[in-house]
């Protein structure tokens, strides 16, 4: 008896008939989600179909760099990931969320305190924090895979790659700016402390764990979107894009710092978008379901986001009055 319980993954039996799930469950049915892949619905109506769009070209993107294939057919443009600054919100529909949104708000006026007007090193800083929950959630579900002998279902792939993909950011701002000892210190102390907080979050319950990396990846995107501000009104110079930047995002010669930060916010758009699709799984006893996500939209329906801006541009200029 100890031994089947030991086998089974903690948030199932414990966490699986929250709000979040009966929610979910209006939505979908989960027998048919097991046995015919339909995706999950979300359970609330937070994020357009336009900025899943988007976020499906970034997805797409880090996957054909990761495989160091040729770039995919569709990739976004600038004027797309312009586009992905908007304020997103997951409310939170129970106690557990509640949490893990109170958690990032009380840590957001540390972070302001700290670095005030430092954006070079509040991104540098941020980064080496944000690579570690898909690390640890990665190694939680590899072992359990290992464990249970049974299928993951690709949330390793996607947790591991979005601890490399938080690796990079860091390498981009290396080269955009040095930290201070007393920043390397207090990376330091971050690692062990919020590493270890963060395992045991992910132990008891990956749900409120996922949730609580979604709320700090909102706080990540408004936190580039300021950058992007900062920026456009100079405060901050609009210098050349640091070489390991133009290389992992494949960049023009010409691609500047901000085209940078556009792209790492949309970076953090998806890590966002999918840590709430993780823990809406978690939180409906979905933890062997794979996460149908980013959604399957066709070629045509990527193409058409874009499509807009484009005749836009190519319209001619409408008469003037004489």
């Amino acid at each position: 008896m100890l031994a089947r319980r030991l086998l089974q993954p903690l948030t199932v039996s414990r966490f699986s008939r929250t709000t979040v799930g009966v929610v979910a469950a209006r939505n979908f049915s989960r027998h048919d989600y097991a046995q015919h892949g339909k995706p999950l619905k979300w359970s609330q109506d937070w994020i357009t179909e336009e900025a899943e769009k988007i976020m499906t070209k970034v997805y797409a993107t880090h996957k054909a760099l990761g495989d160091r294939s040729t770039n995919p057919a569709i990739q976004p443009t600038l004027e797309e990931l312009e586009k992905m600054g908007d304020p997103l919100h997951y409310k939170p529909l129970n106690l557990g969320d509640h949490i893990a949104e109170r958690l990032v708000g009380f840590l957001r006026p540390l972070t302001h305190l700290m670095f005030k007007d430092k954006y070079n090193h509040h991104a540098l800083v941020l980064e080496t924090v944000a690579a570690l929950p898909g690390m640890i959630g990665g190694a939680f579900r590899h072992m359990r895979s290992l464990r249970t002998m049974r299928r993951d279902f690709a949330w390793i792939h996607n947790l591991w790659e979005e601890a490399e993909n938080e690796r990079m950011h860091l390498l981009i701002w290396m080269q955009v700016t040095q930290p201070t000892r007393l920043e390397r210190a207090m990376v330091l102390v971050a690692q062990l402390g919020y590493g270890f907080l963060y395992t045991v979050m992910y132990m008891f319950t990956p749900r409120i764990a996922h949730r609580f990396v979604g709320y700090l990846e909102e706080e990540a995107v408004a936190a580039y979107t300021h950058y992007l501000k900062c920026i456009d009104s100079g405060a901050l110079p609009n210098g050349p894009a640091p070489t390991i930047a133009k290389k992992y995002y494949e960049l023009d010669d010409n691609a500047t710092i901000r085209d940078v930060v556009l792209h790492v916010r949309g970076d953090e758009c998806m890590h966002r978008t999918m840590n709430h699709k993780l823990a809406e799984l978690a939180g409906a006893g979905l933890y062997d379901s794979p996460p149908h996500y980013p959604p399957d939209f066709s070629e045509q329906e990527l193409q058409a986001v874009s499509e807009p801006e484009k005749k836009k541009k190519d319209s001619p200029p409408l008469p003037e009055n004489k």
